[in-house]
């Protein structure tokens, strides 16, 4: 292992959200709907009737309150060191927001099919469960799973899951999104670094690996509180 390793992308991801949050708080209540949603939080009848698709992109960087942005940088850094470490920071950062994306336009997409009440969706776990799907990808490649064995990625996934089904705070449509999203893109790129031999060699980054259990990976980030709001008869949703 390479003591100079640091994941700069996944630092820099966490820089990006914290200084969007203090644009959020500078303009009012990070916690408030109608601040978040006018900077860019996902609002499916603005998508579609105002065509405004930069939401899908802008929403994976919004929060609702320091509770809520706490948990997600904690997960990303926790989570995002070992992705990064073993695709390299261009796949990293492309299966990150193609996590974010497709948990987006899948939750949006689940609004118009379901025709439920619309409601402001915001935050960065929907790239951050995109993390937690390429982490399968780890389980499969016979250089790390003696690291992150499949029983240990399955049951991090399932601590993952489980605690969103009971909070209608959460929106569970856009992990399911990004999982899927993750798995997909890492499966893709590594077979692509399968056919061209450019694995890691380095053991990854943090040298206790073995005893770092999913339980601490996942506690602080399913410990947030009911960020649930409404204002002006829009409801919304963390991710």
């Amino acid at each position: 292992m390479k003591d100079s390793y640091k994941p700069k992308i996944t630092l820099i991801l966490i820089a990006i959200n914290a200084i969007v949050f203090l644009i959020e708080c500078a303009q009012g209540d990070s916690n408030d709907a109608e601040v978040v949603l006018n900077l860019g939080a996902a609002y499916t009848p603005y998508i579609f009737e105002n065509g405004e698709w930069y939401r899908i992109f802008t929403a994976m960087f919004l929060h609702f309150g320091v509770e809520h942005i706490a948990g997600n940088m904690i997960a990303l850094l926790a989570v995002g060191q070992y992705i990064e470490w073993y695709f390299g920071t261009v796949r990293y950062l492309v299966i990150y927001l193609i996590s974010g994306l497709l948990g987006n336009l899948l939750f949006i997409g689940y609004e118009v099919f379901t025709m439920s009440d619309f409601a402001v969706s915001a935050g960065a776990s929907g790239a951050i469960s995109g993390l937690f799907g390429a982490f399968v990808i780890l389980a499969l490649d016979p250089r790390t799973r003696k690291y992150f064995s499949m029983p240990r990625i399955l049951v991090g996934l399932a601590l993952l899951l489980i605690p969103s089904f009971g909070d209608h705070s959460v929106n569970i449509i856009a992990h399911l999104g990004g999982i899927i999203g993750g798995f997909i893109t890492g499966y893709i790129f590594y077979k692509i670094m399968q056919t061209k031999n450019s694995y890691i060699l380095e053991e990854p980054p943090v040298q206790n690996v073995k005893n770092l259990s999913d339980e601490q990976i996942i506690s602080d980030y399913n410990n947030v509180p009911d960020n649930r709001t409404d204002s002006d008869d829009q409801s919304s949703f963390m991710e």
